[in-house]
């Protein structure tokens, strides 16, 4: 066969990146498909961990409340001039941030002892879920020494101090009967005390009441403190606080929590330490403005009697003064102009405690003082243009009414005042008291085995693609086919070949044992590796028609091909072909094994024969199948590459050839050492084997180069131990779906 016909003519780098990076939709669906065991073991898994999450996770309970924000207090009869003053015009958003302030949960946290933890001593990470397992079911109960600690122990700690040094430090407290308990810390007994009585250790500056205890004798708990501040924060990070629907003035206070009665308890604190707080803000402002009430009123008093006592000695030092009815009018229309403005001039005070000069409410309030203000000028224009006896009995007399309608309307609001402060309500009211939802709000069995579900199929689907990503091997033959390198044919993994091969790693004395002579096509003919094996026997018969000689050379890419498996059950396959005589030579002087596969030693062989040791005859084994001999790899060697090249080989190669109908020769890797090179040149026919999804195409193709530039023409490929799960190998290739049976 010249070189110029060799089938790895016109294969180039090019060719090869071309046919590696197109997107195939078919080659992505093979790779899911060869992978659909570990995809669905995973997801399996997946969604199994995903259904006992959801299962086994700590039930989150939620309870809320509602309440009402008015805009301003609420009003009474007859007072609705006074809301400008005294009433309290909030946004929602602020009212908000008042009760997720420190003084509202502050307060919140003093009241229910939120900074003391107690709680049953439980086995950690699995502890809760075997309280509640118990608390459901009873189960734990069940297994003796799970059942410690999970009956109805209960505990309250009324009060609970540590120094700073000791806060969030776990302490122990032990249940000792009739009462009785002891506090532990490290090891170390702090102190003994009774239920209902405090109990101290100055030492530690520990302080704890014990307002009740349920346990058994020798029953543990966990006792800690937690910093006031870091459970204020806690809380308010915690606690939800929001609006229903946009300018209603309904705010929700929720809470979420594994504990219902806590959180029920905390919310409802929460609703009554706001509407507390909110009318006691109320109630101050009402109390603010009548300490001004009562500073101004003796003042307009005293007032009022000299402006009485002028009038009067007036009236006697005149006698009888006549006053026209438009006078009159004039002096009562001023008069209540007059005490208007008194009036407003006290409200200005009040008013401008609760607004700044550009609220609208007090601009509104200045252009109703500037009104008033220009209607008593045109009304004293008037009055001046009068006699001056009417003129100063008007005054008199003006005066007087104006500071008895001031001390009148003072007194008024001194006893609004007085109801308003005894009767505050604020301007909030609570609609809804906290109530636990009936059923958990989290977890959400089906969310959580939907998201394992969907993560568990994507990490599998990744993990597959990956795996091919790192593992360049072929896995389709087609791609030999494309860049004109002709596939001999395709042999399925070997069920069989691998469970011996597993038996033989796990046994010792098989490792061992050099001798343990197992061929698959002589123990097992019926498999369907064999009869893949007995095609491969077909092309090959065809092959070596125009061969320029009977020496079949097998060789490939890189180690682990499974050229040794090939060589030998196709030496035995050949010898059941017409009666032939056929030689297995094991050319590989460094690592050869063929001898373990039938019961040879390895020490008369080939390295032998050539360097002249012993003779070929000597070193010939005969099988234990009719016609086949066997040549072992001989005595390892360090230079098997010059012993190749001796004449000596090249004679065995003549003599071989002469005295059998088929020599086969298993060599080494090509990419490894050049032994194959070399022996290759002595071959009519040179295949080359290629493991599926271990060996890539350009190994493959490198192979043939190396063989190329040697001078050595290689027939063909042989695509081993192919996935009989691989789509390609059943569709696209109409292998066997099945074995023979006997």
């Amino acid at each position: 066969m010249s070189q110029s016909n060799s089938p790895i003519s016109g294969v180039n780098d090019m060719k090869e990146v071309s046919a590696e990076d197109e997107i195939d939709i078919g080659k992505l669906f093979d790779i899911l498909m060869n992978g659909r065991i570990f995809l669905a073991v995973a997801i399996a898994v997946f969604s199994l961990v995903g259904f006992f999450h959801g299962q086994l996770a700590t039930p989150i309970f939620k309870a809320d409340g509602l309440i009402q924000i008015e805009d301003s207090a609420p009003s009474i009869p007859g007072f609705d001039d006074m809301s400008g003053v005294f009433g309290i015009e909030s946004s929602s958003m602020a009212e908000i941030q008042i009760i997720k302030s420190r003084m509202v949960i502050g307060k919140v946290v003093d009241d229910l002892g939120l900074t003391v933890k107690a709680r049953p001593y439980s086995i950690p990470v699995v502890g809760e879920l075997l309280v509640r397992l118990q608390n459901k079911s009873g189960f734990a109960s069940k297994i003796l020494w799970l059942s410690d600690g999970l009956s109805d122990n209960e505990i309250e700690v009324a009060f609970f101090e540590v120094g700073n040094s000791f806060l969030y430090e776990n302490f122990t407290l032990i249940g000792e009967g009739s009462g009785q308990y002891s506090v532990w810390l490290f090891g170390e007994k702090l102190l003994t005390g009774n239920v209902g009585e405090t109990a101290k250790n100055e030492k530690f500056g520990l302080e704890i009441l014990v307002s009740k205890l349920s346990a058994s004798n020798g029953t543990e708990f966990d006792v800690f403190n937690k910093s006031r501040a870091q459970t204020i924060i806690s809380l308010q990070n915690s606690l939800k606080v929001i609006e229903k629907g946009k300018d209603t003035g309904i705010v929700q206070v929720s809470l979420e929590g594994g504990n219902p009665n806590q959180i029920t308890e905390i919310v409802d604190s929460v609703l009554a330490n706001y509407f507390y707080q909110n009318v006691q803000r109320m109630a101050a402002e009402a109390e603010s403005s009548l300490g001004f009430l009562d500073q101004q009123i003796p003042r307009v008093q005293s007032e009022l009697v000299a402006a009485e006592e002028a009038l009067n000695a007036f009236k006697v030092e005149r006698a009888s003064i006549d006053l026209s009815l438009e006078t009159r009018a004039a002096l009562e229309s001023l008069g209540q102009v007059e005490a208007e403005i008194s009036t407003m001039a006290l409200k200005e005070a009040d008013i401008s405690r609760n607004f700044t000069v550009n609220h609208p409410n007090y601009v509104a309030f200045k252009m109703q003082q500037k009104n008033l203000l220009n209607q008593r000028e045109k009304l004293r224009v008037k009055l001046e243009k009068l006699p001056s006896t009417q003129q100063k009995i008007l005054t008199l007399m003006r005066d007087f009414e104006v500071n008895q309608a001031i001390y009148v309307a003072l007194q008024n609001r001194r006893q609004e005042l007085s109801v308003i402060k005894a009767g505050t309500v604020g301007n909030v009211r609570v609609l809804d008291r906290a109530q636990m939802l009936p059923s958990p709000v989290s977890p959400k069995k089906g969310m959580i085995f939907f998201l394992y579900f969907m993560v568990g199929t994507l990490l599998a689907v990744m993990t597959v693609f990956l795996r091919a990503m790192l593992k360049p091997g072929v896995t389709d033959p087609k791609v030999f086919d494309e860049i004109g390198l002709p596939v001999h044919a395709i042999i399925p993994l070997s069920v069989v070949e691998l469970k011996f091969a597993a038996n033989r790693r796990a046994d010792k004395s098989l490792r061992s044992n050099d001798t343990d002579g197992f061929l698959l096509a002589g123990s097992f003919p019926s498999d369907i590796t064999v009869e893949a094996l007995r095609n491969l026997r077909t092309a090959l018969h065809f092959s070596m028609i125009e061969a320029k000689n009977n020496v079949v050379m097998i060789s490939s890419a890189n180690p682990g091909a499974g050229k040794s498996f090939i060589s030998s059950n196709m030496a035995v396959l050949m010898t059941a072909m017409g009666g032939k005589k056929v030689m297995l030579v094991d050319t590989d002087m460094r690592k050869g094994y063929l001898h373990q596969r039938f019961g040879f030693s390895p020490d008369k062989g080939l390295s032998s024969v050539i360097m002249g040791d012993t003779s070929l005859e000597e070193s010939i084994h005969k099988s234990s199948y009719e016609g086949l001999d066997v040549l072992s790899r001989g005595k390892i060697v360090t230079n098997p590459s010059e012993l190749l090249m001796r004449s000596a080989f090249s004679q065995l190669m003549e003599r071989l050839s002469e005295d059998y109908d088929l020599v086969i020769l298993d060599t080494p890797p090509v990419l490894a050492v050049t032994d194959p090179v070399v022996i290759g040149k002595y071959a009519g026919t040179s295949l080359i084997v290629a493991r599926f999804e271990q060996c890539s195409l350009k190994q493959v193709v490198n192979s043939f180069n190396w063989f190329r530039l040697g001078g050595v023409d290689v027939n063909g490929i042989i695509f081993n131990a192919v996935d009989k799960k691989s789509r390609s190998y059943y569709y696209d290739y109409g292998y066997y779906a099945y074995e023979y049976k006997d």
